[in-house]
């Protein structure tokens, strides 16, 4: 299941909405971005760190098509990188996404997204799940088709199916599948500013060889709306976990003539918290976002783990042309099954400016600091990266 499949929804979905259509709005957003970056790990080692000139360009397009019962939202791009030293690095990576929206009856909303992505970073793996691989090119497939159905004018209530398949090259790494069933209900007080929020799902992480682990979550929480410009989240619950593996134990039996060793299923069986946390503040050129997770993630190395995770990220318009971020956030990541009690943890840290040199040309140098620890090794990696990116973007609009 990949790039054929992909298509195939990708060309489904966009048929569907073309025939739906009577009053259209039609906008696409062709993009060519070329970064030059400077990075002095540019694998995040403990030892003998790699540093190198790393260029990248990437033509993208980004298309959004609304009628008033459909919406159909899309990002086509490729991403080519040169490693100015290591070039057997160099790496073409792919990422195509395609959303849908559809309202079948004034009461039901049908929906469904989906992604292909291929990539070779670092980050993508980082971020998903707290720990740091090789360059391996990984290949990720997404589709999640959902139904949302309005109760009552306050009241509704969503079924969604999450399916992902994540696929390694290189053979230390483990492929994952997973599947996940959500059912979510939300209930807005008179108020009109508070929406009350009870997700439940199920989830199971599928790796070679029959393992598992299979999760049920219950979660309570609420959305508020102090004013139009400041909106605060707030979701909490358990996960109740039952991991199911192979492993190897030793068997002295025969001891002190032999001893063997023995394949063995382990079950186990425990409860984690899960939070959800999030703010969003605007005032008239700054603007504040931050928030606080703890969730589960598969990884690649046969394992789920236990991710908690901090962020914040602060925005200023200096004038109508100039902008700066700074931003920053620190992660947790633990091994959630009982074979192995691994702690890593990441920072990192960045500040760019962006400035129009035209309404269609940008220009945006930046910084960014990363570090990772072992805290069960006791070994640290410490990366800086420096870059100067160029975007020229061409937005097209076209109403029927």
């Amino acid at each position: 299941m990949g790039t054929r499949t992909w298509l195939g929804l990708a060309i489904i979905m966009s048929l569907w909405a073309a025939n739906l259509a009577v009053a259209a709005d039609w906008s696409l957003v062709p993009s060519v971005t070329q970064k030059s970056e400077f990075n002095s790990n540019i694998n995040l080692t403990y030892n003998s760190p790699l540093s190198d000139y790393i260029f990248t360009l990437t033509p993208a397009a980004d298309f959004n098509y609304t009628t008033e019962i459909t919406q159909l939202q899309g990002h086509l791009g490729l991403s080519g990188q040169h490693f100015i030293t290591n070039s057997n690095l160099d790496h073409v990576d792919q990422n195509y996404q395609i959303n849908g929206k559809y309202q079948a009856t004034p009461k039901v909303n049908l929906s469904l997204n989906t992604s292909y992505i291929v990539d070779s970073t670092l980050l993508q793996e980082l971020m998903a799940s707290g720990l740091v691989i090789g360059r391996s090119p990984r290949t990720s497939f997404l589709a999640n088709p959902g139904m949302t159905y309005n109760i009552t004018e306050r009241l509704s209530s969503t079924i969604n199916y999450n399916f992902t398949r994540v696929l390694y090259q290189l053979p230390q790494y483990t492929d994952y599948t997973t599947h996940q069933i959500g059912f979510i209900f939300n209930y807005l007080l008179r108020n009109e500013r508070t929406t009350l929020t009870n997700s439940n799902i199920v989830r199971e992480t599928l790796y070679p060889g029959g393992n598992s682990y299979k999760t049920l979550g219950v979660y309570l929480g609420a959305n508020h709306k102090f004013r139009e410009n400041w909106e605060f989240n707030l979701l909490g619950g358990m996960n109740i976990n039952k991991s199911d593996f192979a492993t190897q134990v030793q068997d002295f039996s025969q001891f002190p003539f032999f001893i063997s060793v023995q394949q063995k299923r382990v079950t186990h069986t425990k409860g984690t918290p899960y939070f959800n946390v999030s703010t969003t503040r605007r005032w008239t050129n700054l603007s504040l976002t931050a928030g606080f997770s703890r969730d589960q993630s598969p990884s690649a190395y046969g394992y789920v783990t236990n991710f908690t995770r901090i962020y914040a990220s602060l925005g200023y318009n200096f004038t109508e042309r100039l902008t700066g971020t700074l931003g920053g956030d620190y992660s947790l990541s633990t091994q959630a099954s009982q074979a192995n009690n691994l702690d890593y943890h990441y920072y990192h840290g960045t500040a760019q400016l962006a400035y129009k040199i035209t309404e269609k040309f940008s220009v945006t140098p930046g910084y960014r600091f990363s570090q990772y620890d072992n805290a069960t090794a006791g070994q640290s990696a410490h990366a800086h990266s420096a870059y100067v990116m160029l975007n020229y973007a061409y937005p097209i609009h076209y109403q029927k």
